[in-house]
């Protein structure tokens, strides 16, 4: 109940003192303290246990910074600064990233990309480091798995703006120049810094920030063109040289997530999500807890009035009450997103203007930044979208119409030959539920067809349009239906009943068909790779020798690694998006027509209860792990939602204007008069909406708070600089 309490019920009233709340919030020392020269010491101290040599020019850094002796470096000559960085001596760390290359990738090709991962920085090389998987009679292609030192991912990380908290309990940019400052507990160690999911973005983020140089065209053995600043990894991704990216799961930091996570009796552990899967995954599921708490005041009231006669009229209740329930419960929301996006240093967020990988075009300068990018005419988009998608999109919504009416010829044709009472008129409906379950695969791949034939330039644009794309395909799919029945044959016992039905039968489907498929897959997928697939062991054994005089180390035969990546290779892959989608849907069938169902909620509760377990264990035991990813909100879904919280008010005004308690109201008014009655109430209501809007800020008091103070500390801290 604390939960809930702190979910749904907003703020009313702030501390006196800002000092005081934000303290409490975000577990502020009572007394804060200044960084000492005791406290730097401590840091270089526990610098010094570390044995990696690649660290040792930071540790100097260090001491220099503190006012100690400088150390002398050791002279870089022009022959060592050509050469990518010898990892011989280097302990080769956990596995934050593999990459498989195709099997007919020329060993050309691989040995420059692999130089260039492992090349110095000031030579356009990320320094990080690979080993490449043994050889076994089993194997099909090359894989090398990379890793990096503590100070090397700490360092991208102060380049790439990431924000941490500080011993004032202040989150603000992570400055590796300061390393001692971000210690905010004596216990912590050096790696403790940085997430898992951090050291994940972050080598993702090194191997895509990998560009060509101006005298690079082409990748070396192949005819993959390369321009002016191109992320050479993203080349050959699309190009299919490099086949798979992916990484392998932390199996012990895996497991006491997992323990924590299914079991029902437990809240989620949204902070450990987010540490190990991402932003992204970490906001979904405290969304969807966040929804499910939520739905548990529509699930009393239809309780309640489950218990009242049939003679008293509930209608306009639910119709006024859902329309408050979902505009608080999505503003409450952004509140709460605001505050993991504070926690977990993603507020400032901003989305960067560059090429998305699938992006193409014509070669030209940029007029910005005056590098060689991909420039695609912007009205061939526009033709795409209007003269192909959009008649594509009308033609599925003329069948999903045509299948929609066509159900109700067929339920009044088996109500004449058995009868109006028959079970078997349940039949088209469940039909119906099925073709909706089935479609919205078809639809989600469709969308994704379409958005890539537009080519938009920016991942936030790409994935704008394609939630679009699939939002108006799966209203019209799941709800043309219910708007048929309310509003054309205007039959509310049938809405009641047909509403009912989809809810609980696609529920079940998807269910069933998002935990069994990735089930099978795990079980059966490595006997049917090692049946079906041959093996390359001959034809791979000369590229490993010419790696071998590259310097290339392999993993020990015996490694875990090795074992856990032929599991784990054939997985399926995971993402939000799948599950933002049902949610939608199901939202859709919450407050589009519950003032006629009420305990639609109870059914969206006991679902979304079963389904966080579920989801939690599925995704811990039968997925591979995700690409984690920054977000500061759930993104284009948040409008998705608010769409429909509008269009839902239209159709609980719809259908309280089709009550026949309503009507028996207005039987003395004209018509004119009862529907001019109706546009007032329904300007109202979305005056009321508007005023919610209003009075609920989206970001938290303590929040804006704790903003103010990290800039004001940065602007001290930049004057005491000067």
């Amino acid at each position: 109940m604390d939960d809930l309490k702190e979910n749904l019920i907003p703020n009313l009233h702030f501390a006196e003192n800002d000092e005081e709340e934000l303290a409490e919030e975000i577990g502020l020392p009572a007394r804060p303290t200044i960084p000492s020269l005791l406290q730097r010491n401590s840091q270089i101290n526990l610098l010094e246990k570390m044995d990696h040599s690649g660290e040792q020019n930071k540790l100097n850094e260090l001491r220099n910074r503190k006012g100690t002796v400088r150390i002398n470096q050791p002279k870089v000559t022009r022959q060592d600064k050509a050469r990518p960085p010898d990892d011989e001596q280097e302990p080769f760390g956990e596995s934050l990233m593999l990459l498989e290359f195709g099997e007919n990738a020329p060993v050309e090709a691989i040995q420059w990309i692999m130089d260039k991962i492992r090349g110095r920085r000031v030579d356009g090389g990320m320094e990080l480091m690979v080993r490449k998987e043994p050889l076994s009679k089993d194997s099909k292609t090359i894989i090398f798995h990379l890793s990096a030192t503590h100070m090397k991912l700490l360092e991208i990380a102060d380049d790439m703006g990431f924000m941490k908290r500080t011993k004032s309990g202040i989150i603000r940019n992570f400055n590796v120049a300061c390393l001692d400052e971000f210690f905010y507990d004596e216990n912590m160690a050096l790696e403790d810094i940085l997430t898992p999911a951090d050291r994940q973005i972050i080598v993702k983020h090194a191997l895509e920030t990998i560009k060509a140089a101006d005298d690079e065209h082409r990748i070396p053995g192949t005819k993959i063109i390369l321009y002016h600043g191109q992320s050479i990894i993203q080349a050959a991704q699309s190009a299919e040289l490099i086949t798979n990216l992916y990484s392998l799961h932390d199996k012990r930091t895996l497991k006491e997530l997992r323990h924590r996570w299914i079991k029902p009796t437990r809240v989620q552990p949204i902070d450990e999500i987010r540490d190990y899967f991402g932003e992204s995954v970490g906001m979904y599921f405290s969304f969807l807890g966040f929804y499910t708490y939520a739905l548990v005041v529509p699930t009393v009231f239809g309780f309640l009035q489950l218990g009242l006669s049939e003679e008293t009229e509930t209608v306009p209740f639910f119709c006024v009450f859902y329309v408050v329930w979902m505009k608080v419960f999505l503003e409450l929301w952004k509140r709460k997103s605001s505050s993991h996006a504070y926690r977990w240093g993603t507020i400032t967020m901003t989305n960067l203007d560059e090429p998305r990988p699938g992006y193409y075009g014509k070669l030209a300068r940029d007029p910005i930044t005056g590098k060689w990018t991909p420039q695609y005419p912007k009205w061939k988009t526009y033709v795409q979208m209007y003269c192909v998608t959009a008649p594509i999109i009308m033609l599925c919504m003329g069948i999903a119409a045509f299948v929609t009416i066509f159900q109700f010829y067929v339920e009044a044709y088996l109500a004449e030959l058995f009868g109006p009472d028959a079970y078997i008129l349940y039949l088209p409906s469940v039909v119906n539920a099925i073709y909706i379950a089935v479609s919205t695969l078809a639809y989600d791949r469709l969308a994704t067809y379409l958005t890539d034939k537009e080519n938009h330039r920016t991942q936030s644009q790409y994935e704008r349009h394609r939630v679009n794309k699939l939002i108006v395909l799966e209203f019209v799919n799941n709800f043309l239906c219910l708007f048929y029945i309310a509003f054309i044959l205007q039959d509310m016992k049938m809405l009641k009943t047909q509403l009912m039905m989809q809810l609980i039968v696609l529920q079940f489907l998807q269910n069933v068909f998002e935990n069994l498929y990735p089930y099978l897959k795990k079980k059966v997928g490595l006997k049917i790779v090692r049946l079906f697939v041959k093996s390359n062991y001959e034809k791979l054994k000369l590229a490993h020798e010419s790696y071998d005089e590259m310097g290339l180390r392999s993993l020990d035969e015996d490694d875990p690694r090795v074992v856990q990546n032929r599991k784990e290779a054939i997985l399926e892959e995971y993402n939000t998006y799948d599950d933002y989608l049902e949610l939608y849907i199901q939202f859709g069938y919450v407050v589009l027509f519950s003032s006629v169902a009420p305990l639609t909620a109870f059914w969206a509760i006991l679902n979304n209860v079963i389904e966080i377990r579920l989801d939690a264990y599925k995704l811990c035991s039968f997925f591979k792990r995700p690409f984690a990813r920054r977000t500061k909100n759930i993104g284009a879904w948040q409008l998705a939602f608010e769409t429909l919280a509008v269009i839902s008010i239209l159709t609980n005004c719809g259908i309280l204007y089709l009550s026949p308690h309503m009507r028996e109201l207005g039987a003395g008014l004209t018509r004119e008069a009862y529907t001019l009655t109706f546009l007032i109430i329904e300007h109202v209501l979305l005056g009321l909406t508007w005023f919610i809007y209003k009075a609920i800020p989206d970001t938290p008091h303590w929040v804006r708070v704790a903003l103010a103070k990290a800039e004001h500390e940065s602007r001290q801290a930049l004057k005491r600089e000067e």
